[in-house]
């Protein structure tokens, strides 16, 4: 009698997807196929990131429809121009109806885009943004385009942050990994890294008492 194979042993590792938008227009009608590709592959959940009023609904239906879909609603800075004058009531609304929500997506930009945008206006739109994350004892997460220092100052006066904060695609310098976790900040790595001196995306590595996502 030929021996039977043995059960393929499921994945011991159980991914998160810390931080994407799957309720963007571009990809929302095949979230579903994407969600199952990669529960699939291991990804057992996935932080989807509102950016402004306009898709917070949408991510609050995709996490009622989907439970690993872990929501997050917040005023990305590109979008802080076209806030209306109610939207932090509108904000805390969402989070009093979803209590399991994360705060996000929410930062400073300096970069290409984020330069048209006034920047004391993204502070103040961040500044009240972290407020509320400590208030709800909510975790944040946060976009930074060289705005790094900026960032630094804001979270040391606002911090620290017991229910962490992702730095999304952090690009920021080696020194500066310290002090951002010592206020509750956990890292994700993304492409952009390998388009930094090779000395500096080492230096910043040699961390190994920090968790990168």
């Amino acid at each position: 009698m030929a021996a039977q194979a043995p059960a393929r042993a499921s994945s011991a590792v159980r991914l998160f997807d810390a931080h994407c938008h799957l309720q963007d227009p571009r990809v929302a009608a095949v979230a579903p196929a994407l969600m199952r590709a990669a529960a699939a592959s291991g990804v057992a959940r996935f932080a989807v990131n509102g950016t402004s009023e306009e898709d917070w609904h949408l991510v609050k239906r995709m996490a009622e429809d989907h439970p690993a879909v872990v929501p997050c609603f917040g005023l990305h800075p590109w979008w802080v121009p076209e806030r209306s004058p109610d939207w932090m009531d509108s904000l805390r609304r969402f989070f009093a109806e979803t209590p399991e929500a994360a705060v996000g997506e929410i930062g400073l930009d300096k970069g290409s885009h984020g330069r048209t945008i006034d920047f004391g206006e993204q502070v103040e739109v961040f500044r009240r943004q972290l407020e509320l994350a400590k208030e709800l004892e909510r975790p944040v997460s946060v976009h930074c385009v060289r705005a790094f220092g900026d960032l630094l100052e804001i979270l040391k006066q606002t911090g620290p942050f017991p229910a962490g904060v992702l730095l999304h695609s952090y690009l920021g310098s080696a020194e500066m990994v310290s002090g951002l976790a010592n206020l509750g900040c956990y890292f994700s790595l993304s492409g952009f890294l390998t388009g930094m001196k090779s000395t500096k995306a080492k230096q910043m590595l040699k961390y190994p008492w920090i968790e990168f996502f």
